[in-house]
């Protein structure tokens, strides 16, 4: 059996940069065979423009039960799971007429109970002052430290596996044509990975999960917000509220990204006590209230500027959980 552990590089890259890898890992989780291919479409249109907020800052503490513009162009953790699912069945059915088996193996992170369920992505950090009294910066219940990357346990697989999986017997190569006949049945094109791909998405090297030009304008509308002297101004009464704490950090994302809480599966006594004072300042300041509000119309205003993009991606993705789900209700 075969098990594929599935990343894609170039969003969690990107992402890493602009807040904690936990906290925006699952949104980066894309199926086998995705092609990162760059499109016409995949440069966001974005603006220097600085949006006036289209309501007043809401007084919260946390924003994951609250929609942001961006939600319905991106998966949410249901749609993801769905296509997922739908990915792994049909690679699976069609490597089984090559007499193989296939698994997929996505690692999508631990999820707070108190999670959005419209975006995958955290966005704002640890929200919820109850939970963060208990497992500071940890996800709720812990999380497994050094833990070995499944792809390091993924067995070798043979040159016919290999080409009834992807359409080429070449390692060195991605994907490959096909045409070849195993056991009697023709290999696909991009193999039984193109398969299940164009099934989903229409093309062999189709994109199972979010596409470059949405992945984009929410990349780019988070580091905008981030960078709004509302949401700064707000981050530095926050930290000047943390050092009369006696915590030196400069923006919440700095409390969140702090190496020291990756060394324990549980959180240490220290972590809990800044947790606390970072909840504790979150609330003083209003702090979630302010940045969602900037967020909410950096969103809004790049939506305007890709209303055009923004419109197909919105329809591929009704398109693939669409088919995902027949897909699931097939017995055949």
């Amino acid at each position: 059996m075969k098990e594929i552990t599935l990343v894609s590089s170039r969003s969690c890259r990107t992402a890493a940069l602009l807040i904690a890898l936990p906290l925006l890992l699952a949104g980066c989780t894309s199926a086998a065979g995705e092609n990162s291919k760059v499109n016409d479409e995949a440069e966001a249109q974005t603006s220097t423009k600085t949006p006036v907020l289209i309501f007043p800052p809401p007084k919260i503490d946390s924003a994951n039960n609250r929609p942001l513009p961006l939600d319905k162009y991106l998966v949410n953790p249901s749609q993801q799971s769905i296509i997922n699912k739908a990915y792994e069945k049909l690679v699976s059915t069609c490597m089984a007429r090559f007499g193989f088996e296939y698994r997929l193996s996505t690692y999508q992170g631990k999820r707070d109970s108190d999670a959005p369920t419209t975006r995958v992505s955290g966005h704002y950090g640890h929200q919820n002052p109850k939970l963060m009294a208990k497992w500071g910066y940890h996800p709720e219940g812990g999380a497994p430290v050094n833990q070995p990357s499944p792809g390091n346990s993924v067995p070798k697989t043979t040159p016919n596996q290999n080409l009834a999986e992807f359409g080429t017997s070449d390692p060195r190569r991605k994907f490959g044509p096909g045409g070849q006949v195993i056991h009697g049945h023709t290999v696909p094109n991009h193999g039984c990975v193109g398969e299940a791909t164009k099934r989903l998405t229409g093309t062999v090297d189709g994109i199972l999960l979010d596409p470059q030009i949405a992945v984009n304008v929410n990349l780019q509308t988070m580091y905008d917000a981030r960078q709004d002297e509302r949401t700064k101004s707000v981050f530095t009464k926050w930290s000047l509220c943390m050092k009369d704490r006696g915590f030196n950090y400069k923006d919440p994302l700095a409390s969140i990204s702090d190496t020291e809480w990756q060394k324990s599966s549980k959180p240490t006594a220290h972590e809990l006590k800044v947790a606390t004072a970072d909840a504790a300042c979150r609330h003083k300041e209003n702090v979630v209230g302010i940045w969602y509000a900037v967020d909410y119309a950096y969103e809004e205003q790049a939506l305007a500027a890709n209303a055009a993009s923004m419109a197909k991606v919105k329809a591929g993705l009704d398109s693939k959980v669409l088919i995902s789900t027949q897909v699931m209700a097939d017995n055949g």
